[in-house]
């Protein structure tokens, strides 16, 4: 498979390590656009990223509507899209409003939306996920799973060899998804203060100058006119 052409819908198992991808209209149609939008690298992922979270929702004994969780997946890393080319919010914010946007445009409950908007939105804040519902709980172990191994030790090898089968990481797969975000957030390097961007653009970018938090407070100026 060529590392820059995503797999189309035809050549995606519908079955990979005991999880069933969803099979709804809408959870298709949210692949399709990932596909259209994103790196191969960064697609793949994010169906790791399920298979991760729906094997532990499994051994957790944790309900997620796997829809909802697929969408997730899908559109965690929407913001790192050329459409966002211009934006000045946090990646992770637009892709939280575009799968909102999405999934009121295919007839989907607002609270839904809404749920979905908060897992995406929250999902690489350390601590934060973690103490929510299924939904954000579930795609930050998924997200953590694959790109730090984090939490892995109860999937089998067996369930590791036949998700990487359907859905290769390659040796290059870190290289490729750090490029993908530094791409992303290099017009808009003050929306990183605080968050996992600035590592990337401190690797990347060798003209980036971290926001310090100590700095902001002690160098805040306050002046009555």
């Amino acid at each position: 498979m060529s590392p820059t052409k995503s797999q189309t819908s035809a050549e995606v198992p519908m079955y990979v390590a005991g999880v069933s991808l969803p099979r709804r209209r809408f959870a298709h149609h949210a692949a399709e656009i990932a596909r259209a939008s994103l790196p191969a690298a960064v697609v793949r992922h994010a169906y790791r990223a399920f298979v991760f979270a729906s094997l532990e929702s499994r051994r957790l004994e944790m309900p997620v509507k796997a829809e909802l969780l697929f969408v997730s997946a899908q559109f965690a890393n929407m913001g790192l899209s050329s459409r966002y080319a211009h934006s000045q919010q946090r990646y992770e914010l637009d892709g939280a409003d575009a799968a909102r946007a999405f999934l009121e445009a295919e007839g989907v409950r607002h609270l839904h939306g809404a749920a979905v908007w908060n897992a995406i939105s929250l999902h690489t804040t350390p601590g934060l996920a973690d103490r929510m519902s299924a939904l954000p709980r579930l795609l930050a172990y998924g997200v953590r799973a694959d790109l730090y191994g984090d939490g892995i030790a109860h999937v089998t090898a067996q369930e590791k060899r036949q998700l990487l089968d359907a859905f290769p990481r390659g040796h290059e797969f870190a290289n490729r998804y750090l490029e993908a975000i530094g791409r992303a957030v290099l017009h808009r390097p003050e929306t990183t203060f605080g968050t996992l961007g600035a590592d990337v653009l401190e690797r990347i970018s060798p003209t980036f100058v971290r926001g310090n938090f100590c700095g902001r407070v002690l160098g805040a100026r306050w002046e009555i006119e």
